[in-house]
């Protein structure tokens, strides 16, 4: 993947991303004139910066959907039972905004999880294994600072939690509801809240 060179390339090749990122959460594929079109770019451009063409460009847009859900709902430091209702409270608030027809990345993101492309699979699992060993270390630390048990099971939590996430957006998606991430949010943190000290 060449490296833009001045600051219009990486502008131009951002854009690009960005645009394809957008195209591939909202479950349209990567239609490359659909792509040119809302980037106001040609096919030129587009395999200057993206020489493998639709297959680079297709990882590279998962990558960035990835890297979106970092961003966003990965947690920063979950170190307080306040720490914890106030992310939960943040995740409710942001979905609660959206209409049923706003690309939500939570939910697009279990769709990358079935993608043919077995690269594509590998990124959006890893993704995941990077978020659960995240929630894990949160709890390990709580444990070590006296606020969660010793037996607390930790990795059975931490996938708990990562399941309520992303299992409530992608139902709450599919039925235009608001109330199904919270249910299963709010019911993880009364699960976790069992083993507090």
């Amino acid at each position: 993947m060449p490296t833009p060179k001045t600051p219009k390339g990486e502008a131009t090749r951002a854009r690009i991303l960005e645009a394809a990122a957008d195209l591939l959460i909202a479950g349209n594929g990567l239609n490359i004139d659909d792509l040119l079109g809302a980037t106001s770019t040609s096919k030129g451009q587009l395999f200057h910066y993206f020489p493998g063409g639709k297959d680079e460009l297709r990882r590279a847009a998962a990558e960035r959907h990835i890297a979106r859900m970092a961003e966003v709902d990965a947690p920063a430091t979950l170190a307080t039972w306040p720490d914890w209702e106030n992310w939960v409270g943040q995740i409710l608030r942001r979905h609660e905004q959206q209409q049923r027809d706003d690309i939500c990345e939570v939910a697009a993101l279990a769709g990358r999880a079935l993608d043919t492309d077995r690269v594509t699979r590998d990124l959006v699992g890893g993704m995941y294994e990077q978020w659960a060993g995240q929630l894990r270390n949160q709890l390990t630390d709580m444990q070590r600072d006296g606020l969660l048990r010793a037996d607390a099971p930790v990795t059975e939590l931490a996938s708990a939690l990562l399941a309520a996430l992303q299992g409530g957006a992608v139902i709450d998606k599919a039925t235009g509801s608001h109330h199904h991430l919270e249910h299963a949010l709010r019911q993880a943190l009364v699960l976790l809240r069992t083993y507090a000290l």
